[in-house]
């Protein structure tokens, strides 16, 4: 369901990362790192953008997104240069199931590089306004001492929240001051630094190098990954396509845009939000990788291959419901759209 937010203060944090607050009109409850889809009016038209909350959910009607300005990057630059104070955005969800906080009362790693951080700042509030007592620790993994978003804030974190270990690691220094240690998270870092890793619960949130740098190094050390948890706005890996040959088109599927009237042929190796926009579909998305749910659709009849990343809930799936950016036929398909 779409709700509407105004945006009430615009906060600087280091260079390239502001802080977003906004106000809602209805009561908003989330989890401490889940994200919301943010329907951003930009010149070119609507875009919708998918961003982790940042903020603690103990104020029901405020909540905060920090968001990094990458290059070329169409959301968070739009962000950065033309929200203000007072202007409103539509919004939807809270999404995801990347919550540490649901496992506080077990051993936790929390792994976090550069804008990564943003999940575990919300967890981090969330702690400290409930006052719980934890056994934690949160690696944080920057680019330089000058990178380090809410840096102040995550010491006074450190220092009231019993039971957390902070270890921020910068990697280079630049001639900046710093007190701590310093390299890339690295197996020996990481092995030193963390010496029950294989007892804990593991959520880590960065760059797809960085995280599948950690998913390497536990499949190495054998700790394997059924504690690990990660949240990132990426594609799903789906089996590699092949090119149609004879035997594939004799499997070719009819997928029927039911509302649009609209039929297609494929082979499988294409998800239906593909297929919908090459026919020229209108589809809500945003995330294009089975998190925000934006393209959530009642499939009608037929099979899919869906590689969703929590964007869709269990009784969803069992109602009928697909994401249409993750899912790819494996049969003819009738979809409500």
């Amino acid at each position: 369901m779409e709700n509407q937010a105004i945006c009430k203060e615009v906060k600087q944090d280091v260079a390239g990362v502001k802080t977003f607050v906004f106000e809602t009109e209805t009561r908003f409850t989330f989890l401490p790192g889940q994200f919301i889809t943010l329907t951003l009016p930009t010149q070119q038209g609507p875009l919708l953008r998918s961003y982790t909350l940042s903020s603690s959910p103990k104020n029901d009607n405020l909540f905060s997104i920090t968001v990094r300005a990458v290059p070329n990057g169409k959301g968070s630059n739009w962000l950065h240069q033309y929200l203000e104070p007072g202007m409103s955005l539509t919004y939807t969800g809270a999404y995801g199931r990347f919550i540490p906080a649901e496992y506080e009362t077990q051993k936790l790693l929390l792994l976090a590089a550069g804008s990564g951080i943003t999940p575990h700042l919300s967890t981090l509030r969330t702690w400290r306004d409930k006052a719980v007592s934890v056994d934690a620790h949160l690696i944080f993994s920057v680019r330089s001492p000058d990178q380090i978003i809410e840096y102040y804030e995550l010491l006074s974190l450190a220092n009231s929240i019993n039971g957390l270990t902070l270890t921020i690691l910068p990697e280079i220094l630049d001639n900046q001051s710093w007190h701590g240690i310093s390299g890339r998270l690295d197996a020996l870092w990481l092995t030193a630094l963390c010496r029950d890793i294989a007892e804990r619960q593991i959520f880590t949130c960065g760059p797809t190098p960085y995280m599948q740098a950690i998913k390497k190094y536990l499949t190495d050390q054998e700790i394997g990954l059924s504690r690990y948890h990660e949240e990132a706005f990426v594609s799903p890996d789906f089996e590699a396509s092949v090119p149609a040959t004879a035997d594939t088109e004799a499997n070719s599927f009819s997928v029927h845009f039911a509302k649009s009237d609209i039929k297609v042929s494929t082979q499988g190796q294409e998800s239906l939000l593909d297929l919908a926009e090459k026919a020229g579909i209108k589809v809500k998305n945003a995330c294009r990788a089975g998190i925000c749910g934006a393209c959530r659709t009642f499939k009608k009849s037929g099979n899919v291959n869906m590689r969703d990343l929590g964007g869709i809930l269990p009784n969803e799936v069992n109602q009928g419901m697909v994401l249409m950016c993750c899912s790819k036929p494996t049969s003819d398909l009738v979809l409500d759209i």
